[in-house]
């Protein structure tokens, strides 16, 4: 890990993060994820001068009944954001809030890879309470436990913890509407 690179992620995250959502104007109905995705990856290889890799396919997988490895025929995942050189994550969503699937979605994807730590982002969709935000949970990977069932079968999961989140100002409160 390029420890001065993880410390300014930790340090800048917050501000890179709202700038993207800022510069991109929550206001546009016509902004998905892609759009915010395409410039935070562009603002994190920016600032922190590291490579960011976008859109990573990965082969989906799982176990047999005997605990063999089965690759599932035309399945795969898509990683939103990486930063191999920090083990660094990103599961971005474009929703009006986040739930508790977008949280277990960036978790398994944890799960079954190399990365130590997982950043769910949601650049908030406009919405009735006018509440335009974009906020932030840092995930740590910690330990490998193994669960047993019933029938006796066993099921390797990490545990995790939350390192850290955040929450932007509202853009609404900054830049005002469009029409006074």
């Amino acid at each position: 890990m390029e420890p001065e690179a993880w410390d300014t992620l930790q340090q800048r995250l917050s501000e890179i993060l709202q700038n993207t959502y800022f510069n991109l104007n929550p206001l546009n109905p016509n902004n998905t994820e892609d759009n915010f995705q395409e410039l935070l990856r562009e603002n994190l290889s920016l600032i922190l001068n590291v490579r960011v890799d976008s859109e990573i396919s990965v082969q989906k997988s799982t176990r047999n009944i005997f605990g063999d490895i089965v690759n599932l025929k035309n399945k795969s995942e898509r990683h939103d954001l990486a930063i191999p050189s920090l083990h660094v994550l990103f599961e971005l969503k474009n929703l009006v809030e986040l739930d508790e699937y977008c949280q277990h979605q960036l978790l398994n994807y944890l799960d079954r890879s190399d990365y130590h730590y997982g950043i769910l982002v949601n650049f908030a969709k406009p919405n009735k309470k006018h509440d335009y935000r974009v906020s932030y949970r840092i995930y740590k990977k910690e330990n490998l436990v193994d669960k047993t069932d019933t029938y006796g079968y066993s099921f390797p999961r990490y545990t995790y913890s939350l390192y850290s989140e955040s929450t932007s100002e509202n853009y609404i409160e900054v830049m005002g509407n469009y029409v006074g």
